[in-house]
């Protein structure tokens, strides 16, 4: 059964554009299988619309396409109409009351004619604007919509009323997906699948995670055993490049230069494919977050797989084709043995979301503005021991505050415990932020911390996975 979960904020908004009296032209944008035409199609039921998918096609095929399927929608006769603006004009004029016109994966219409957002601008300039329409444009190339549809040189820049990105679900939404199923394995599935809707709705509510893996994952006939492929070649032509990066990434290379020595791709071509893909939405580029000027770095960004599917697909998937094909059973193994290792990033970025929601609801001491790693070095000791990392650091430049997080994806005593939030503290003393006159504090976040009452106060807090799990009230 295909679930839609939480975009109530977005189907808010289309329903007010929807609302008004005049037109209205929106955007919608996002990487593939992320819920974009589900949205759309949730949003437009009830209402007479017309719903577009763009085929690869030239543009006099493009537009005799568009109008053979507006017409079957219409009950309408198919005109012969050879120009995008006529053809929307018509199809506008059809409507008794509100048109809503709907049109999916527009970079397929950019890459079957460079003029098809001329023509569109044509169409909304003169006609659409002011004729009670609704238009909705949708795609999944996430870089092509930026810069050909809301970009500053798109024929149609200011024209919009407004977009919306859609983003994977966070890991609170995939309960829903999953009710039968504990806060752990709720982790171990999202570290494999992310917030993807298409994906959540693949893995079998019954079957523990390892054998979801095996059947929907694995078993090369299924649709999750290519995706990571096929998302790669949908939006390049020639992926290999890419994919060498991105498994270079997912085995811990995250600077560039180690990312060259890694594929054998020279330096100086990597950070063309490292936008592309940050484009796709597969890949983020980070800094420390006590940085105030990314352009003055002297520790240098990292890049990170912020894509959970592929990153799971790249270290487990990828490397292992072949073996795939002759012991399944063994790369099931080996998924089993090494994937508590593996959530550690994972574990991580579910802390973010929970701090966040925390931030939002006003549940810490101190309302944050950023937060996110932290990394640099330890002044005054050697140059092999002075490095030090920290997992998340939230801070507040106007009040001179700042949290300092460790996130274990363990079991913890209170001994434990105790060692990391001391070790936590030392490391605090490297971070260079304000050191005169901020206030810290300090949190642990953990899958089980045992008697986590004994840890809190003075400044520190301590959650796991239990109250991660419970939310946010």
């Amino acid at each position: 059964m295909s679930l839609f979960i939480n975009r109530t904020e977005e189907l808010e908004f289309l329903e007010a554009e929807y609302a008004r009296d005049s037109s209205s032209l929106v955007v919608i944008y996002g990487r593939r299988r992320v819920g974009k035409t589900e949205l759309s199609l949730k949003f437009a039921a009830g209402k007479p619309v017309v719903y577009y998918l763009s085929q690869k096609l030239d543009l006099e095929r493009q537009v005799e396409d568009f109008l053979e399927k507006a017409s079957e929608q219409l009950g309408t006769y198919q005109p012969k109409i050879p120009k995008w603006d006529a053809a929307l004009k018509f199809v506008a004029e059809q409507a008794e009351g509100k048109s809503l016109i709907i049109i999916d994966e527009v970079p397929y219409l950019i890459e079957g004619s460079s003029a098809v957002m001329s023509a569109f601008q044509a169409a909304w300039d003169l006609y659409l604007k002011d004729a009670n329409v609704m238009l909705v444009l949708l795609g999944s190339s996430v870089g092509m919509m930026e810069n050909e549809v809301l970009g500053y040189k798109s024929p149609l820049y200011g024209r919009r009323s407004g977009q919306i990105k859609v983003e994977p679900l966070k890991f609170r939404h995939i309960r829903h997906f999953f009710p039968q199923k504990d806060a752990e394995e709720i982790v171990r599935i999202y570290g494999c699948l992310g917030g993807v809707p298409a994906y959540l709705n693949k893995f079998d509510q019954t079957l523990p995670f390892i054998d979801n893996v095996n059947m929907n994952i694995l078993n090369r006939a299924t649709f999750l055993y290519d995706e990571a492929i096929f998302l790669l070649k949908e939006e390049l032509r020639e992926p290999t490049n890419y994919e060498l990066i991105l498994e270079a990434i997912s085995r811990g290379k995250s600077r560039v230069s180690e990312i060259a020595d890694e594929t054998g791709i020279p330096v100086h071509n990597i950070p063309k494919y490292l936008r592309v893909l940050i484009g796709l939405g597969f890949l983020s580029r980070e800094w420390p977050v006590t940085l105030k000027k990314t352009r003055d770095i002297k520790t240098g960004s990292v890049y990170a797989l912020s894509d959970n599917f592929m990153r799971f697909w790249y270290t487990y998937v990828f490397p292992t084709r072949s073996i795939l094909e002759i012991n399944r059973d063994a790369i099931v193994s080996k998924i089993a043995n090494s994937y508590d290792h593996y959530l550690g990033h994972v574990f991580e970025e579910i802390v973010k979301q929970y701090f966040i929601d925390l931030n939002a609801a006003g549940k810490l001491p101190f309302v944050f503005e950023k937060i996110g790693r932290q990394w640099g070095k330890v002044r005054g000791k050697p140059k092999n021991a002075n490095a030090y990392e920290i997992d998340l650091v939230a801070l507040n430049e106007d009040s001179k505050e700042i949290l300092f997080v460790e996130c274990k994806w363990q079991t913890l005593t209170g001994k434990s415990a105790r060692k990391i939030l001391h070790d936590l503290k030392d490391k605090s003393g490297a971070v260079q932020w304000h050191n005169e006159e901020r206030k810290e504090y300090f949190a642990i976040a953990a899958k089980k911390i045992e008697n986590k009452a004994e840890l809190k106060g003075n400044g520190v807090m301590v959650f796991d996975l239990e109250d991660i799990f419970a939310g946010v009230e």
